[in-house]
């Protein structure tokens, strides 16, 4: 990899967040912080994070190593080489974590709305399901589904715009 032991210690990390499940750590975390909107910034961070970690460490390890050889022949400065080649070629690991973190967040909302929200679409999904309510609960569903697919085209819009040169 890029940086080893950088990388070891973040992905050790990354998988204990990850493997401890988020639904059982959300109402901790909205009575450590309140029900403002921080419990779910963090919730949905914790949800979007390791995809993303995982891709641009991916990213930034798959330099072609002749590229490489050609920026150090040209004596490339470690910030030139990471600047010129190491970005762009993480650009597009980028964009794929950005296209599976972008949907994820929407469900990183939904659950922290569920442990403590007054409001919002995960809060009405709660309350339509406790009161069997499966008008208003089809009615969230496909309004998540929507919003989702119109994030994952965000991304990918972002995508044809910022890595114009992949095609």
């Amino acid at each position: 990899g890029f940086w080893p032991r950088l990388e070891r210690g973040m992905m050790t990390l990354a998988i204990l967040v990850k493997s401890t499940p988020l639904v059982a750590i959300a109402p901790l975390l909205t009575i450590w912080l309140g029900f403002g909107v921080l419990p779910k910034i963090i919730i949905t961070a914790l949800l979007t994070f390791f995809p993303v970690l995982v891709n641009v460490l991916s990213g930034l390890g798959a330099v072609d190593p002749a590229l490489l050889d050609t920026f150090r022949s040209w004596n490339a400065s470690k910030q030139e080489i990471y600047r010129h080649l190491r970005v762009p070629t993480a650009l597009p690991y980028l964009f794929a974590a950005l296209k599976i973190s972008a949907p994820l967040a929407l469900i990183g909302a939904v659950i922290a709305e569920w442990t403590g929200a007054s409001g919002g679409l995960g809060r009405t999904m709660w309350l339509a399901y406790t009161n069997l309510n499966l008008p208003y609960l089809f009615a969230a569903v496909f309004i998540l589904a929507a919003a989702g697919m119109a994030l994952y085209a965000l991304v990918n819009y972002a995508e044809r715009r910022v890595i114009f040169w992949a095609g």
